[in-house]
């Protein structure tokens, strides 16, 4: 017993209990605090996952726009061909239509990559949904 215990008039027992009931309360808030980790770990999971989602559809939008691009470069080409008589936009509308089949064959490898790096992403998380 050290001086400050004895003043106090603590017996024995009576500061193994104290000492008991501090060790149960420290034990109690290192279990809140493991529970409380769990929790942020399971919502940046989850915030992961949205951010994958998010992506795969905005890499499925520019799918379409690159798909859209190429088939109004198509229909200009057309109508340039078709509609006109000048020999120099004759060509350019040509050169649009043969342009429309490498826009429409950019997006889709695009489209492939990004969608090929998401799978890859979401299979080396271990907690994947």
């Amino acid at each position: 017993m050290n001086k400050n215990e004895i003043s106090k008039g603590m017996s024995q027992d009576e500061m193994a209990y104290e000492r008991t009931e501090m060790s149960s309360e420290r034990t109690a808030m290192a279990h809140e605090r493991t529970s409380m980790a769990q929790e942020r770990t399971s919502m940046a999971q989850e915030r992961t996952y949205m951010a994958l989602e998010r992506t795969a559809l905005a890499n499925s939008q520019t799918l379409l726009s690159y798909l859209r691009t190429a088939i109004g470069a198509l229909a200009a080409g057309i109508g340039m061909f078709e509609f006109v008589n000048n020999e120099t936009i004759i060509t350019l509308g040509f050169i649009i239509m043969l342009l429309s089949p490498v826009i429409a064959g950019i997006g889709l490898i695009h489209y492939t990559l990004v969608r090929k790096q998401l799978k890859e992403i979401d299979a080396a998380d271990p907690n994947s949904k």
